[in-house]
């Protein structure tokens, strides 16, 4: 089928943007699960997606490897990227039995915006193999900003006017109509940094369509269930 696919999380759902690689068809939805993301009508060929996908047992300092390119790549924009949080500790009930776990196994602590994560994690984590790497792809909607932007940071945060701009500009500027990033599709209850985050990850998913796409770490980084650790873009 010709259909990609980029998804972003928000709140305990998904915004899901598909585009058709033949006849640039767009469509956008919202998705309750992920493991939705995995029987998508269209029935994509690519799905990238902004959660990590592998996991260490337990987050060590700067997180994983990919993390850590990605911070260094992004200066300004650093501390948009999260650590994700151990598997360890993604078995805890709380945040605090959570924090306590990663602790006490010589790791991060668990903050609350990480653990407010931790649904979305888990739900990941518990539907992704190997396999299935081969469709669904991990990105970072900043990172995917970086290289749109001439592999430059974007100066302005995402919930900024300027940085809400800058966004799409860059979307517009990589051939997504204007029409489609400046006003959200009709019914589609979401917020527009959600949606312009999905766009992003949409333009990835087109980048590995066409045999584009890097990756950071370069070279495979596989977690103790044989997934790769890799932010693509």
């Amino acid at each position: 089928m010709p259909w990609i696919a980029g998804a972003d999380g928000f709140k305990s759902q998904w915004c899901v943007v598909l585009q058709n690689v033949e006849t640039r068809e767009l469509r956008a939805r919202i998705c309750s699960s992920f493991a939705g993301l995995l029987t998508l009508a269209e029935e994509p060929s690519v799905v990238t997606v902004d959660i990590p996908i592998g996991l260490p047992e337990v987050t060590r300092p700067g997180g994983r490897l990919c993390e850590q390119h990605a911070r260094k790549i992004l200066e300004s924009r650093a501390s948009s990227v999260f650590s994700a949080v151990g598997r360890a500790a993604l078995r805890a009930s709380s945040r605090a039995e959570a924090d306590r776990v990663s602790r006490d196994a010589g790791g991060l602590g668990i903050g609350a915006q990480a653990w407010g994560l931790a649904e979305k994690l888990k739900e990941a984590d518990a539907v992704m193999t190997p396999e299935r790497q081969r469709l669904v792809r991990e990105v970072h909607p900043e990172v995917s900003f970086w290289a749109m932007n001439g592999r430059s940071p974007l100066p302005a945060g995402k919930k900024t006017l300027e940085g809400m701009l800058g966004r799409m500009d860059a979307l517009e500027a990589e051939g997504l109509p204007s029409t489609f990033v400046r006003q959200l599709p009709v019914g589609l209850r979401v917020g527009r940094g959600d949606f312009l985050d999905a766009c992003a990850a949409l333009w990835t998913a087109q980048r590995i369509s066409a045999g584009l796409a890097e990756r950071l770490p370069a070279a495979s980084d596989l977690d103790e269930r044989g997934l790769d650790q890799a932010i693509w873009f």
